[in-house]
């Protein structure tokens, strides 16, 4: 049985998936000058379809798009690395220390939430 957060998950990772076939990734930041976002941005490009040439933007308040990023919290995936953080963050933490990819996040989002 899904439960909401999880449902919620599933479509967190649908929209970074979205995002990501917008523009190139980019590290420090949720987007950049190039139309390139992190794994968060995607979310955020993914619901919103932004402009092609936004510049460099900080969205305000994206945790709000799904209770699941601040509800839930999850052990860093990545091995040797024992951080447990909240989705919000450990979407940032993968994207920006670990160098994931956004559709390698994705992947990950929809196996933790398909997981029993």
């Amino acid at each position: 049985m899904v439960t909401e957060l999880e449902s919620e998950q599933k479509e967190l990772a649908d929209f970074i998936r979205a995002g990501s076939t917008r523009g190139p990734q980019c590290f420090g930041s949720y987007f950049d000058e190039k139309g390139g976002s992190c794994a968060l941005g995607a979310v955020y490009d993914g619901v919103y379809h932004l402009p092609r040439h936004h510049g460099k933007l900080v969205p305000d308040h994206l945790e709000r798009l799904f209770r699941c990023l601040d509800e839930v919290t999850k052990r860093c995936p990545h091995e040797q690395c024992a951080k447990r953080l909240p989705i919000a963050p450990l979407i940032v933490h993968l994207n920006d220390d670990h160098r994931w990819t956004r559709e390698q996040i994705a992947d990950w989002l929809t196996q933790e939430s398909t997981a029993t």
